[in-house]
């Protein structure tokens, strides 16, 4: 079987999940890595048996045995390596947001439909059991008709203040929202119709990140069906999760809740506190990785391999972006924003 070469731009947090997709898989040929930083990306080629590293990520893009690449770079940064890399015919799976413009978004998708290339967001949380069996069941009738959601993915300050030194051009609805708004969608089998939202800036404008603290929000969908929502970036660092992720679904038949973040199924104490592993995301097992987050690489992997198109394509990146755009310009504003 001849692989198909991938290639990685990217190597921060989650830029590991896809290298780890890419050495785990034995239908990949991982060929190159690609970070600003030379040290890191050197040390991703070597953690994760890529062949070639560089610095520059046209370098990467140019060479002829990478057929298809992931894209892990800071949100703000998608838009123009993502639309470079598909006007050089590669296959493209990026984190999200697909771009934080509506305008670069409907750029790359004129982009994709002219080359003819195949292009991934990854929202992974389509891959995310809990969330899966409920989906299963609306599609069942089991639940009934969707009525009400309730959400939240939070971050603790952590997050904004160290983890990410981009966070003041980001938001915690570009790095947050934009995975829930999709699950919304997603789960409900539904376009959001209207958006109303607020905003605060204290906590990390006091910090010196000028981005808001947090968004909650309202959102009405075509199908008739709400959901409030809460992205949030100072939970306090204590959280015994860097993320606190929960979820109701309130149907005509019955509900489901998830608790996605503080599920408790192992807790370890010690003197660094409270340790809540995850074993849904991307852990490991006896060396291979494993989890929802892991999965959504591997269907990207089978798309290039077979030829066909992704389960989430750059339209569903686009809506997200749309909805997003929204949020942040009703709490600018105040006002409800209508999406047609």
């Amino acid at each position: 079987m001849n692989k198909p070469g991938f290639g990685l731009i990217g190597c921060g947090t989650w830029g590991s999940v896809h290298a780890r997709a890419y050495q785990a898989s034995p239908y990949a040929n991982f060929v190159e890595v690609c970070d600003e930083k030379e040290e890191r990306a050197a040390q991703f080629a070597r953690q994760y048996g890529a062949k070639r590293h560089s610095t520059d990520w046209r370098e990467l893009l140019a060479n002829p045995e990478i057929q298809a690449v992931s894209i892990a770079t800071p949100d703000f940064a998608h838009g123009e390596i993502i639309l470079a890399a598909i006007e050089s015919g590669k296959d493209v799976i990026s984190e999200k947001p697909l771009a934080t413009t509506v305008e670069e978004c409907r750029k790359i998708l004129a982009a994709q439909k002219r080359m003819g290339t195949r292009l991934m967001v990854d929202f992974h949380n389509r891959w995310n059991l809990p969330f899966l069996s409920i989906r299963r069941q609306l599609e069942a009738g089991e639940l009934g008709r969707l009525l009400a959601i309730n959400i939240r993915l939070n971050d603790t300050l952590f997050v904004p203040t160290r983890m990410l030194s981009w966070a003041a051009r980001s938001s915690p609805a570009q790095f947050l929202g934009s995975h829930i708004v999709d699950l919304i969608r997603w789960m409900s089998c539904a376009e959001i119709a209207r958006v109303y939202a607020v905003s605060r800036s204290v906590v990390l404008r006091e910090a010196g990140v000028d981005t808001p603290d947090f968004y909650q929000y309202i959102l009405e969908l075509s199908n008739g069906a709400t959901a409030i929502v809460e992205n949030c970036w100072i939970v306090n660092e204590s959280s015994p999760s860097v993320f606190d992720f929960q979820g109701e679904f309130i149907a005509s038949k019955g509900s489901a809740y998830v608790n996605a973040s503080h599920n408790r199924t192992v807790e370890i104490y010690t003197n660094r506190g409270v340790q809540l592993p995850d074993l849904a995301g991307a852990p490991d097992r006896y060396g291979k990785p494993v989890g929802f987050a892991v999965a959504a690489i591997e269907h990207f992997i089978e798309c290039v391999i077979d030829a066909r198109q992704p389960m989430v394509t750059g339209e569903d990146g686009l809506r997200a972006t749309l909805v997003v755009a929204a949020i942040e310009e009703s709490a600018r504003t105040r006002r409800p924003v209508d999406l047609q």
